[in-house]
């Protein structure tokens, strides 16, 4: 049975960080199967108007909720004692996030005969600005560097025209993930410090982005000027997207010092809340559908559920029965998540620019099962990296 005192702080971020590391892998694993033949359906992103999820489609809620966890272990302390400062350092995460959502959004129109650079060089230069901006422990000469190159980057790059975008320069169209991760983030810490933490207006405010997204869809919002409809879709990135990084924020609470909650309360919480995500969820499917493109209700509430149920047996596993063992293989890419995640196409570009041949990817077009393992073991090949870069110093963190 569960030991049901309370864990230390360190020990649960074990769970945590190894299941941060555990949505890195999925993620990459399921990105290097995209477009591979003969491979099973549930491995393939549900179709854009697909009323269901696949394996895919968890990872995404899954890095949002992860968001979500840490939002109470940073911001707790600063809860009445809100400064410029701390804004600036929230607006500054969110801005370099959206910034570099935007700057891969717009890589697939990159037009190379227009601009300055060739593509690859040009996107292996953003990571490496990437890296310099957000490397912990960069210095200032370090950061000016980043800073100087990352407006270089910006100025010089040039796109193709198309239906989606209407200018050559840089343009939000979509935010991308990390751009999505940036919004969501700063709504929800601002709310965060707007409730001091409480464990009531939090869970009101959740409610409170559910509804902002149904009745947004409804219409209720149409009286907002179009310029903000154009920059961000409110009812989808405010808030069912928001809904599932507010979502981890409320368990993230649990494991405050100040809670001094013992490890059986903080699972019969987990449990019912993750049963209670999922029954709204399909309770409402009949509304919009359990739909990952347009970021559904229910979408948001079935994968939270799925999510934290997952979670909280990483939780019973390493921190209560403390099989850690095994976590071993995913802490570097939990610790290391923002590298982890940028790994795969920062090898790319530079294997672009170095022009090596593809050895690395020989059963991609068979597909099937070779193609699956060749995908894992080029997933394996990034974790390595990333772990190398953590051995190194290169851990990174916005």
């Amino acid at each position: 049975m569960p030991s049901t005192t309370a864990t230390s702080t360190q020990e649960r971020l074990i769970s945590l960080d190894a299941f941060r590391g555990f949505v890195i892998l999925a993620m990459i694993w399921v990105n290097y199967l995209g477009g591979m033949p003969n491979i099973p359906y549930w491995l393939e992103h549900a179709g854009p108007r697909a009323d269901g999820i696949t394996l895919p489609d968890l990872v995404f809620p899954g890095f949002l909720f992860m968001v979500g966890m840490a939002i109470p272990l940073a911001l707790q302390r600063h809860c009445g004692h809100v400064t410029p400062a701390l804004l600036g350092r929230l607006l500054w995460r969110s801005a370099s996030l959206m910034l570099a959502g935007v700057m891969l959004v717009n890589a697939y129109r990159y037009d190379a005969a227009a601009a300055l650079l060739p593509r690859a060089p040009y996107y292996l230069l953003f990571y490496v600005a990437m890296i310099l901006l957000w490397r912990q422990g960069a210095g200032r000469r370090e950061l000016l560097a980043g800073g100087a190159l990352m407006l270089f980057l910006l100025a010089s790059f040039r796109g193709q025209l198309n239906e989606e975008f209407s200018s050559t320069w840089l343009q939000p169209s979509w935010w991308g993930i990390l751009g999505m991760i940036g919004w969501s983030y700063l709504l929800c810490s601002l709310i965060y410090l707007a409730c001091n933490g409480n464990g009531t207006a939090l869970m009101g405010a959740f409610a409170g982005l559910i509804v902002l997204y149904m009745g947004g869809t409804a219409g209720s919002l149409d009286f907002l000027p179009a310029g903000i409809n154009k920059l961000v879709n409110v009812p989808q990135l405010l808030g069912s997207t928001a809904a599932n990084v507010m979502a981890g924020t409320l368990v993230g609470r649990l494991f405050l010092r100040d809670a001094a909650l013992s490890n059986r309360q903080r699972i019969v919480f987990m449990a019912w809340f993750a049963a209670g995500l999922f029954t709204a969820g399909l309770l409402l499917r009949p509304y919009h559908q359990i739909n990952k493109i347009f970021a559904t209700e229910s979408y948001t509430l079935v994968c939270s559920g799925i999510v934290l149920a997952m979670f909280l047996l990483f939780y019973i596993v390493i921190d209560i029965w403390r099989w850690r063992a095994w976590a071993a293989l995913l802490l570097p890419a939990g610790a290391n998540a923002l590298f982890a995640y940028i790994a795969p196409d920062l090898w790319e570009q530079l294997a672009a620019v170095l022009h090596l041949p593809r050895f690395w990817w020989p059963w991609w077009e068979t597909g099937g099962a070779a193609g699956l393992l060749n995908a894992a073991v080029v997933t394996a090949l990034m974790l390595l990296l990333t772990l190398l870069a953590s051995r190194y110093h290169l851990k990174l963190k916005f």
